[in-house]
């Protein structure tokens, strides 16, 4: 597995147009984008399967796809049309009887998936990044710029910087000044080519927040870094 030690001092180092660029992609979803109100687990993946395929479904078919009861996938569907997340149509069928209803995500549902979140970093990485010969240095000075902006009012401390983490999808605990990283959200779906300079940008993110850590050694499913000083 990788075995990364990001070790460059960054903190005097100009943040180019391309690292703006690469931080503000990193830079997450504004809790109004985020929350939503009346999507819970189940509705989200009914969601989520209505905006990965390209023609309406029928109630059954989503009941099956889903491994749903019927009624719990029309009650789930009607709530989303309701929400205005989903629409409902008709499609006549020739036959005899009442059409199927028919619905398909609307333009205002909220995006579900992070595929194209997934390859649009990926597609940043290798094009903006990874060509330069100070690739790890870039993307660390831009993790640097990210963190820096998550600055705020509040006492600066480790907890502050461990909840902004948590935040972002990452698992910290901090031990007699060790702080282990448990969880990684880029871990097992980043390309992994592209892992080491994400671990950079993870390094330049902690680094321009409120607290100073070490180097941190990454390890095939953990990775740590000694807290020396806070902010």
């Amino acid at each position: 597995m990788l075995s990364v030690r990001a070790t460059w001092d960054l903190r005097q180092v100009q943040v180019s147009p391309d690292q703006e660029a690469l931080r503000c992609f990193y830079t997450p979803l504004t809790p109004q984008r985020r929350e939503r109100p009346g999507l819970g687990p189940t509705r989200t993946r009914v969601l989520s399967l209505l905006q990965s395929t390209s023609k309406p479904l029928t109630v059954e078919a989503v009941a099956d796809e889903l491994e749903l009861h019927k009624n719990s996938a029309r009650f789930h569907l009607d709530a989303l049309v309701e929400a205005g997340y989903a629409e409902r149509s008709t499609e006549p069928s020739g036959r005899t009887g009442r059409p199927p209803l028919l619905y398909s995500a609307t333009d205002e549902s909220p995006t579900i998936g992070n595929a194209h979140l997934l390859e649009l970093t990926n597609v940043l990485l290798s094009e903006f990044v990874a060509p330069s010969e100070d690739a790890a240095q870039r993307a660390r000075a831009a993790g640097f710029s990210w963190g820096s902006t998550t600055r705020g009012e509040v006492e600066p401390g480790v907890d502050t910087v461990l909840e902004r983490l948590a935040r972002r999808g990452f698992g910290v605990m901090e031990t007699d000044g060790q702080l282990t990283f448990t969880r990684c959200p880029f871990r097992d779906v980043i390309a992994e080519e592209q892992l080491p300079l994400v671990c950079a940008i993870h390094q330049g993110f902690v680094d321009g927040s409120d607290i100073q850590v070490g180097p941190i050694h990454v390890g095939p499913r953990v990775c740590q870094a000694t807290l020396t000083t806070a902010g």
